[in-house]
């Protein structure tokens, strides 16, 4: 089976992100609140400690809808 541009450019996106430490879905889950909390009181310059759960935001599309639909009622609310 052939690869389309697509999955080839997400496959070497997986490889250029792939970090010695790295978390699942259930450790980004368990830090999101923490994380999208930071993120709208923080300025950015001053944000941190973030480093593995951005890691996987950026991978894992399942885990970036859930961060987009919590940063999403966030704002509906505030």
């Amino acid at each position: 089976m052939a690869l389309n541009d697509e999955q080839v450019r997400a496959l070497l996106l997986a490889t250029r992100e792939t970090r010695d430490v790295e978390i699942d879905c259930d450790e980004l889950l368990a830090q999101l609140p923490a994380y999208v909390e930071q993120r709208s009181a923080v300025p950015a310059a001053e944000r941190g400690g973030f480093t593995e759960v951005e890691a996987h935001l950026r991978l894992c599309r399942n885990c970036r809808e859930e961060w987009q639909a919590l940063v999403s009622a966030i704002d509906d609310i505030t």
